[in-house]
């Protein structure tokens, strides 16, 4: 007896195995019916990099021979008290070359992070990173360090309000 019922337990088990395999095969069937097609493509016009120009319909001539600044160089410090200079203008259209630099003897190895203009640079104690910026829109943006809770703030300026300005006091 115990001959017949170890068939019919290993044939049990095959079709449920069968049966189990089956199930399984069609769980993996995938549904492309709803799928993004442009990822890159940002819809809303407020959430570009501050980087990026307003206007990128100029053709690749004028790109060519468009006349350029010359780069500027500004140097940020991560020290023990935060970023100093804490706060940089920066002009509208203008071309910046960028140093961050970390002399915080507390905290060797920390981040720099600049959402506006997608940059995000780890900085180790002596050692400097450096990145270019074209700033293309006005407006303040925050950079920070994540590890100290430190921040610091980008104001781009455009060069149109500044010949309307007056003196302070008369």
């Amino acid at each position: 007896m115990s001959f017949v019922s170890s068939k019919i337990a290993q044939s049990c088990t095959k079709i449920a195995l069968i049966l189990l395999v089956s199930q399984t095969a069609m769980a993996w069937e995938v549904d492309f019916s709803r799928r993004q097609v442009e990822f890159n493509r940002v819809k809303n016009e407020d959430r570009l990099p501050a980087s990026i120009q307003e206007d990128q319909s100029a053709s690749i001539l004028s790109k060519v021979f468009e006349s350029v600044e010359p780069t500027q160089d500004i140097v940020i410090m991560n020290t023990d008290k935060g970023f100093v200079p804490d706060t940089v203008r920066l002009k509208k259209g203008s071309n910046y070359r960028i140093h961050v630099v970390n002399v915080n003897g507390k905290e060797k190895n920390v981040s720099f992070v600049l959402d506006a203009f997608s940059e995000h640079h780890n900085t180790v104690f002596g050692e400097q990173k450096t990145f270019y910026v074209t700033p293309k829109t006005d407006g303040i943006f925050s950079y920070q360090c994540p590890e100290t809770a430190v921040q610091g703030k980008f104001i781009i300026y455009s060069d149109a309000g500044s010949a309307d300005r007056k003196p302070a006091s008369n």
